[in-house]
Order: C-alpha cells, then structure tokens, then sequence
C-alpha cells in the first residue's frame, strides 16, 4: 500500500527551507556590509595617499593600488533628458536595453495579448508559498 502523502508537511518543510534561507542570507549580509566598510576605508586611506604623493597608482608586492575615475550619471530631468534623445536618432544608446515588465503585462492586458512589435514574453508558471493566516497580498516570493 502506498502512504498518504501529506501535503501540509511539504509545505511547512518549504517554509523551514524558506527561514533558514533568509536567516543565513541576513547574517551574511550583516557580515559582508561590515566587511564592505572595512575595504572602502581603506580605499579611502589609499586614495588620500595616492594624492598626497601625486601618484596615479603605487605598486607593491600585495598588488598595486592605482587611481580610477567613475562616471556616475544621473537624471535631473526626465522631460528633458527625452526631448534631447528623440532629437537624434543615435543617441537612443544613452538608454539601458531593457523592457519594463509590468508595462508589457498591463499592455497585453489592454489588447487581448497582442504585443508591441518587436517584443517576445515568456511565461512560466512557479509555485509560491504563503504562510498560514497571511492574506492573498501579503506573499512571500521565495
């Protein structure tokens, strides 16, 4: 005879997966966040160094420490970053490639699941677990 397969126990052994997940990956990060700080004081040490001795980079027999400049953009003005990208065609490359997931879904759902020319979508189901006395909003993704 086969055994009652008992649904609620996989379940809960998926909830129990789920808490040691989070506990492990909140403890790693509250370890790595602190780690991180360590490493961007030195880069701090480092580079006030570097300048102090006018020096682009300093080799060592740890590694060399060298200077690098980030560019780090941001948009102050959206309206008009837009205006100026539509002016001319090449400039479409100061975006990202990527589609806005709910954008599309909302589309589709206002046009009987037609697509936007040039845009695939594929879907696949998953499961998700919600924990017991949690309404259908409140879900947890993992």
């Amino acid at each position: 005879m086969e055994a009652a397969f008992d649904f609620g126990r996989v379940v809960q052994a998926y909830n129990a997966i789920r808490d040691a997940r989070t506990a492990k990956r909140h403890a790693w990060e509250k370890e790595d966040l602190a780690l991180e700080e360590d490493q961007n004081v030195l880069k701090r040490l480092m580079l006030e160094l570097l300048n102090k001795n006018g020096a682009q980079s300093i080799k060592t027999e740890s590694g060399t420490a060298y200077r690098s400049l980030k560019t780090k953009p941001s948009v102050a003005d959206w309206s008009a970053f837009y205006a100026w990208i539509m002016a001319d065609p090449d400039r479409f490359e100061a975006l990202e490639k990527r589609v806005k997931a709910t954008f599309i879904s909302q589309f589709m759902e206002e046009n009987e699941d037609r697509l936007p020319p040039g845009v695939n979508v594929h879907r696949e189901y998953e499961v998700a677990v919600r924990r017991p006395n949690a309404s259908p909003a409140a879900k947890d993704n993992d």
